[in-house]
């Protein structure tokens, strides 16, 4: 809550996002209320990151799979949960390092896996499977846009967020898209 208190709310307050676009989760439309969960929506939605990042070390373990991939991917989009929870939830001071150091590092390791693959000119994968992924992040994105503060579409009171559904399709898109890298052209030993 010190981030609430440095703008001269109480605690007990529950704030409408616009009035605090510099605090945590400001622009992200749910309101900012006092407790472990300052946005809950938002705070347990994040974990569709690590609910994807566990469905990835299952696949980790088929043979048709590149683990390094696979593993990489999860751990990094484990740390993106685990940063937009506390982001979300109770909002220590070092959440925001956190949280955007945790999706700098998952944009490396992508980085990293592609230019890996196209060193070792591997496929890309099935286009049916980056259609599949593709259709998660664009409806991802539109569900991002609809969830800022200030959208037209914003209801900070609703139990239902759309940066909350942004969590989830980003999930699901991300988790495809390291499946395409995974099991395309893995080399065998």
């Amino acid at each position: 809550m010190a981030p609430l208190r440095r703008h001269g709310v109480t605690p007990a307050a529950i704030v409408e996002p616009s009035f605090l676009l510099g605090a945590m989760g400001g622009t992200d439309c749910e309101r900012i209320g006092a407790g472990w969960l300052a946005q809950p929506a938002n705070a347990v939605s994040s974990l569709a990151y690590v609910a994807v990042a566990g469905w990835l070390l299952r696949d980790a373990r088929q043979p048709a799979n590149d683990r390094m991939v696979v593993v990489s991917a999860a751990a990094a989009l484990a740390a993106v949960g685990a940063g937009s929870l506390a982001y979300h939830g109770p909002q220590p001071a070092w959440a925001p390092l956190v949280h955007d150091g945790s999706i700098l590092g998952l944009g490396a390791v992508l980085v990293g896996v592609t230019v890996r693959g196209l060193v070792l000119r591997r496929p890309l994968g099935e286009p049916r499977r980056w259609r599949t992924a593709g259709v998660w992040a664009a409806a991802g994105l539109v569900a991002y846009a609809a969830g800022r503060t200030g959208s037209r579409l914003c209801r900070p009171e609703s139990v239902l967020q759309f940066h909350g559904i942004w969590h989830g399709l980003s999930a699901l898109a991300l988790g495809a898209a390291v499946r395409c890298f995974s099991s395309a052209g893995r080399v065998r030993g």
